[in-house]
């Protein structure tokens, strides 16, 4: 049988109700508080029973004290002479624990203990909340940013949907956390000034453990979604060393505390080492990627190679759904064939496919095409109309733009067999480039300028590729 037992708490800092609730049914259940530290808060075994716990803010106090200060100390001399014992301390946050049945409170002045939280968490959680809450707002503005300029790859992509999901229920966390303080703290002030009384303070964990869970089950979904294996390992790596930096950081600012260096030469330097560390991380993290991605062989494998003007070229031989053999007859058999899989997310996925004669034989003809399979049907229009934005994006655009430089036209649906069909208009000229919309998947289409389409080889691109 364990004596000891450690757990991650989701309490908000100023939540002395919950916590002091918390404890006491851990009391009950034989388990007294022992320590709080970085890893989760440490119980010991005793004979359950009955404690009364009350949590105290001691404004003066800070995390990086090498040791309590002298008024610290008497107040916790006066606090154990009247019956009230110290379990732990966290920066301005002590826990005191008494055994009577009906011990008399330690603090006494409503008025008093609110201002002494207000102090306390404008010293220590506001400012980490702030940062925070800037942090996410400027990540949610790049994702959205994003998103304006190109949703399909954005939708496309589980990475980005992770990322993007994550900067968004960080914000709500702090954001959340400051509403409610700053609600309770109107409501405890004025009710402390009316009657002397205090108000409850409600941290909600429970709904930081649902969202924590709900970060993990999607960390975990990211990294089966990685068809390259390599590319979970170094996300594992990623969160294991940023983990480990995290603990290097915080055991310097210990190794500080035994050195009784001053709190404001430990503050400083954390906040330095915490500012430094995640940067140069990043950055060595970046090019260790870019290195293995170019340093790798590429999954695809080519079926032959050949000199072009002192450069080879490789040649694919991919298995396309639509080929250029498929829709006319040709001598020609020097083709590269290559489909890959773009993005692909639990909304979408992209494909695209070309078909490239050498590059001694540029008068063969030459076909390219993607198709974007959509997963989820209400994000149809969305996709139909960034696709349509987008639609000569492989084209150069006059500077400045030209005003109805591009347009799309809508054209017949029935040799296409589509719900709708565009084609593409650049300066009053007709393009080869075709947008076709069917049921659960959006294909465009690129032929070279002279090819003479017929109706029956449109019929052929929608049975290859329209399904």
């Amino acid at each position: 049988m364990k004596d000891f037992k450690r757990c991650f708490v989701l309490f908000s800092f100023y939540d002395r109700t919950g916590i002091e609730n918390y404890l006491e049914k851990q009391a009950e259940n034989g388990w007294m508080l022992d320590r709080i530290t970085a890893l989760g808060w440490q119980f010991k075994r005793i004979e359950p029973k009955k404690i009364h716990f009350s949590v105290v803010y001691f404004a003066k106090a800070s995390a990086f004290d090498p040791e309590p200060s002298e008024a610290q100390l008497t107040f916790q001399d006066f606090c154990e002479h009247t019956g009230w014992h110290l379990a732990a301390s966290n920066a301005q946050m002590q826990i005191f624990y008494n055994e009577d049945e009906q011990p008399t409170p330690i603090e006494t002045d409503a008025l008093l203990e609110v201002e002494a939280i207000h102090t306390s968490v404008k010293k220590s959680l506001l400012p980490s909340y702030y940062l925070f809450v800037g942090c996410g707002i400027l990540q949610a503005l790049l994702f959205f940013w994003r998103f304006s300029l190109d949703p399909i790859s954005v939708l496309a992509s589980n990475n980005n949907l992770f990322t993007g999901i994550c900067w968004i229920l960080m914000l709500t966390i702090p954001f959340a956390g400051i509403i409610s303080y700053f609600s309770w703290y109107r409501r405890a002030n004025l009710a402390a000034k009316r009657d002397g009384s205090f108000v409850a303070t409600k941290g909600h964990p429970r709904s930081k453990c649902v969202i924590l869970v709900f970060l993990i089950l999607m960390f975990v979904f990211l990294l089966l979604s990685f068809a390259d294996s390599r590319t979970s390992l170094i996300a594992v790596l990623a969160i294991a060393v940023v983990l480990g930096l995290s603990a290097v950081i915080l055991g310097i600012s210990k190794w500080m505390k035994r050195m009784k260096l001053s709190a404001k030469i430990n503050r400083n330097i954390t906040f330095v080492l915490s500012l430094v560390v995640p940067f140069v991380f990043s950055i060595t993290l970046i090019f260790f990627v870019i290195a293995t991605v170019l340093s790798s062989p590429s999954a695809k494998v080519p079926v032959d190679t050949y000199e072009f003007k002192g450069q080879t070229f490789e040649v694919y031989g991919d298995t396309l759904p639509l080929t250029i053999e498929d829709l006319i007859e040709t001598e020609y058999d020097e083709y590269s064939y290559e489909m890959h899989t773009q993005n692909k997310s639990i909304f979408l996925e992209e494909d695209a496919a070309t078909q490239r004669p050498r590059w001694d034989a540029l008068t063969q003809p030459r076909l390219d095409y993607s198709i974007t399979r959509i997963k989820a049907p209400f994000l149809y229009n969305l996709c139909k109309k960034a696709l349509l934005n987008d639609f000569a994006h492989n084209y150069g655009r006059p500077v400045p733009e030209v005003s109805g430089w591009e347009k799309h036209i809508s054209i017949d649906t029935a040799p296409w067999g589509a719900n709708e069909a565009y084609q593409l208009m650049l300066a009053d000229e007709m393009q080869m480039r075709f947008l076709l919309c069917y049921d659960d998947c959006i294909v465009e289409i690129d032929f070279k300028q002279d090819w003479q389409l017929t109706t029956e080889q449109m019929k052929t691109v929608a049975e290859k590729l329209g399904k």
